[in-house]
């Protein structure tokens, strides 16, 4: 039996599922871990060093990714942020097939879901779990609520709906692009602008308001941080020119990230130049509307407000790109080749993470270049821990730094302190000045020119105590990492 004939039942169309999914989970969570000294920037900084303190929202982002991001930490240690992505990537792909399955046979969701780790954002991205990956099966959950409660107009529906939204804006604001591309959807035909008359989208605006409404409450009593840092970041002083083309570089930037999947799609010889499906077709409309909205929407924000964009910003858009590839070329289901598919997937889940690989060990490691992931976090965290316990007979609770050098080192720690992120009260509102001046702080920053500590780090009463030099794990012919510390005593 050739490959092309095994997928006559839904039983083998699920094996075949079943296998990809174990695939990418073992995959793309055993080789980071295993090739990872440290974590990855956003897993340390923005993740654990947050997450430890457990608030409502952090000057940067809202809460969600890391409070996963300490609860899996806490739980399995460094595989747990590897794990954690990975789960999120599979979670996602199993909403995706189920929403194809309503759309078309088992057989169609299952090339339209295979279809989707041939999309960069699947790959090579997803071991660094941050708020763009872990908006991907919320985006994926709103997608299949929002298309059942059009098809059943149950309440249910609705009500997951704003389950899904609501998780998503603790997640990242960009829920509300797809929350845009939905409401467009609803408007662009006679038989959807009906839902407006009923109670469901209503309930679900309810649901998605209580969720996210303790962050808001956050939001008014720190004065909306977020938002500050998110037009600082997106570079809103920018000039006519570039608020013109970033748009346009943002679209072609996601156009390219997709490019490999359409390479696949027509290798095996889904995509050819034949009749689309019918814009009159629900379905078809469907996937038009919330495969290619966001990212329009998007754009066209940018356009008219002159926000900056980010390439990175567009992960969770893409994750109906293959169901809406397959169902376009309806009339190429027959002709499609499965042995060529599982060819693609099988070469994409040796190639794929060898490349990540190349990029983050063994390519730094041969250009003298460390990256992230290949710090000398334990030896910090022990060297300094020795040295705090040798001049302070007190706890040490607070290290002050930049959120990577800090929290890095504070995470190795037993028991781990608070991560004070640039000495900033604004950024690390878990510590208080007079908690400060009662716990004292271990001050750390990277030596590159001056010796002395950086402005946001020159904290009155600070004694300097000089510099530690640590060799690069992977890299001890390249300079060494020398780290300037003192000490902030308590009661000082």
């Amino acid at each position: 039996m050739n490959a092309d004939a095994s997928l006559t039942g839904k039983s083998n169309v699920r094996r075949v599922l079943l296998v990809f999914l174990l695939l990418q989970l073992l995959i793309w969570t055993i080789i980071p871990y295993l090739f990872s000294i440290s974590l990855p920037l956003d897993v340390v900084s923005d993740g654990i060093s947050w997450g430890h303190e457990w608030q409502w929202g952090y000057f940067k982002h809202p809460p969600m990714q890391a409070w996963l991001n300490e609860s899996f930490f806490v739980m399995l240690g460094d595989l747990g942020p590897f794990l954690l992505s990975q789960l999120t990537v599979v979670s996602t792909y199993l909403m995706i097939f189920a929403l194809g399955r309503k759309m078309m046979p088992d057989r169609q969701a299952l090339i339209g879901t295979l279809l989707l780790g041939s999309v960069y954002y699947f790959s090579i991205p997803t071991p660094e779990f941050n708020n763009n990956v872990a908006q991907l099966p919320l985006w994926a959950l709103a997608e299949y609520s929002y298309y059942q409660a059009l098809n059943t107009s149950k309440l249910r529906w609705w009500a997951l709906l704003g389950v899904a939204t609501g998780l998503g804006g603790l997640t990242k604001y960009a829920m509300i692009v797809l929350i845009f591309a939905i409401i467009a959807h609803a408007l662009s035909s006679h038989r959807t602008r009906k839902v407006f008359g009923e109670i469901g989208p209503y309930l679900a605006i309810i649901v998605s308001i209580v969720i996210v409404s303790p962050h808001i409450v956050w939001l008014v009593k720190n004065n909306f941080p977020t938002f500050t840092y998110a037009a600082h970041r997106a570079g809103q002083d920018r000039g006519i020119i570039d608020r013109l083309f970033d748009p346009f570089r943002f679209i072609i930037s996601q156009l390219v990230t997709n490019l490999l999947c359409l390479i696949v799609a027509a290798t095996i010889g889904l995509l050819r130049p034949v009749a689309l499906s019918s814009w009159r077709d629900d379905n078809f409309r469907f996937l038009i509307f919330l495969g290619l909205g966001p990212c329009i929407i998007t754009a066209a924000l940018s356009l008219i407000s002159g926000f900056g964009l980010r390439d990175m910003w567009g992960m969770p858009m893409w994750d109906l790109t293959g169901l809406l590839v397959v169902y376009a070329m309806k009339s190429r289901w027959p002709m499609v080749s499965m042995r060529a598919l599982y060819g693609w997937i099988a070469a994409l889940f040796l190639i794929l993470p060898f490349s990540y690989v190349l990029a983050t060990s063994w390519g730094p490691e041969w250009e003298g270049v460390p990256t992230r992931t290949e710090w000398p976090d334990r030896e910090m965290a022990q060297t300094f821990s020795t040295e705090w316990k040798a001049h302070v007979h007190a706890p040490l609770k607070i290290v002050a730094g930049n959120g990577w050098l800090a929290g890095l080192i504070a995470m190795r720690m037993t028991p781990r302190p608070s991560v004070f992120i640039n000495a900033s009260f604004r950024k690390s509102p878990w510590i208080t000045k007079a908690q400060l001046k009662h716990q004292g702080a271990l001050v750390v920053w990277q030596i590159r020119k001056s010796k002395s500590p950086p402005s946001e780090l020159d904290l009155k009463g600070l004694h300097v105590m000089g510099q530690k030099t640590f060799a690069w794990p992977r890299e001890p012919s390249t300079p060494p990492l020398k780290v300037g510390w003192g000490i902030l005593l308590p009661g000082s």
